[in-house]
């Protein structure tokens, strides 16, 4: 008795209880409603991240990757022969001293030297060359070439390249140029440079002096 008087009435209404049900069930709806948002967020929010995750693998690997091909364009160019051609003349001497410098870390084989001359166009291959086959670095190898094959009548312009065997196979050194004319004291003279280095104010490189037994 005493617990029915101290409970509200509206409890123990019939007439409210329906209210009462439907609120429940309108709260319960609520809550699980709720729970899908929160679930349905928490998915998206996983799968944004995965992906985000995906991306930044596939951005750190596409990096490796071209550091990997960095470092091996770097490998390659530090295998291939780099050198230098100059050319020299001794004293009392019409013949070019043809020396080639290797400048690079990689040791190279030198297979020979091409003069090419240009009217008529043809090339003269020597293998007459001084000292070792292998080019050490910081080494160099010479060779005398006599140019009274290539005389003509006037002039006579040509090139020589050297042809290096490294690592990865032949390569060819850039031409280095020069002109034949006649002399009649030593047979012929030549100049470094092309014909066209005659021209009024053009500036001609004079050939390095070469000491005598060098």
């Amino acid at each position: 008795m005493l617990f029915s008087l101290t409970f509200p009435d509206w409890l123990t209404n019939e007439k409210s209880l329906a209210p009462a049900t439907w609120g429940l069930v309108g709260a319960t709806l609520l809550l699980v409603l709720a729970t899908i948002i929160l679930f349905l967020d928490s998915f998206f929010k996983g799968r944004e991240q995965r992906r985000r995750w995906e991306r930044e693998d596939a951005s750190r690997a596409k990096e490796q990757q071209a550091r990997w091909e960095r470092e091996d364009r770097i490998r390659e160019e530090d295998a291939k022969p780099k050198v230098s051609v100059e050319i020299g003349k001794r004293e009392n001497a019409p013949e070019i001293v043809f020396r080639c410098f290797n400048l690079g870390n990689t040791i190279f084989f030198i297979d020979q030297m091409i003069i090419t001359a240009t009217d008529p166009k043809r090339s003269i291959r020597t293998s007459d060359l001084v000292g070792p086959p292998v080019l050490l670095p910081g080494t160099f190898i010479s060779t005398t070439y006599d140019c009274e094959g290539l005389l003509t009548d006037g002039f006579q312009e040509a090139n020589a390249v050297f042809v290096l065997r490294g690592p990865h196979g032949l390569e060819h050194t850039q031409p280095v140029w020069f002109y034949v004319t006649p002399d009649p004291t030593q047979g012929y003279d030549w100049t470094m440079g092309r014909l066209a280095d005659r021209l009024p104010g053009a500036i001609v490189l004079q050939p390095r002096s070469i000491p005598k037994g060098q």
